[in-house]
């Protein structure tokens, strides 16, 4: 194989190329998948491990601050007032990130979460943009557990 390439999947790819040889989005929640699939399996499992209540905790905070996770206003309502989203609070507690093996991945807790993901930007879309504050923070995890502290 040719140096700056790789096998994945019987195919040969680019280094640092995704699928159908596209490159990697560094600042998406995908591209932090394919990140943590390139390290080395026990340092992803405990970035993984340490990643998910960080991000969990960061949206929350988005969740609770009236803001999407980008930091812009929700809309409002019909009558013009703000949206809290917490009617039952069942979604504000039941969404999470969790962490299998060396994947991040969130988990859904209400069948109506994923609209509210679409629509009031309760949490970045796998290839969307990820929040710079996220990005700053796994990149902290990553150089802590790099570093093996």
């Amino acid at each position: 194989m040719a140096p700056g390439y790789r096998q994945v999947q019987g195919w040969t790819r680019p280094a640092g190329a995704g699928f159908f040889g596209k490159p990697r989005g560094r600042g998406t929640i995908a591209g932090l998948r394919a990140e943590l699939a390139d390290l080395p399996l026990s340092l992803a499992h405990e970035v993984a491990k340490r990643a998910a209540p960080v991000v969990t905790a960061a949206a929350g905070t988005s969740y609770d601050s009236g803001r999407n996770v980008y930091g812009d206003a929700r809309k409002e309502s019909v009558e013009g007032a703000p949206l809290s989203l917490l009617r039952t609070g069942t979604t504000r507690r039941t969404v999470r990130f969790v962490n299998n093996g060396r994947i991040v991945r969130c988990a859904l807790g209400t069948p109506y979460a994923k609209y509210l993901i679409g629509k009031y930007g309760i949490l970045p879309c796998g290839n969307a943009a990820m929040p710079s504050e996220w990005r700053a923070s796994l990149d902290r995890i990553v150089a802590n557990v790099q570093a093996g502290s």
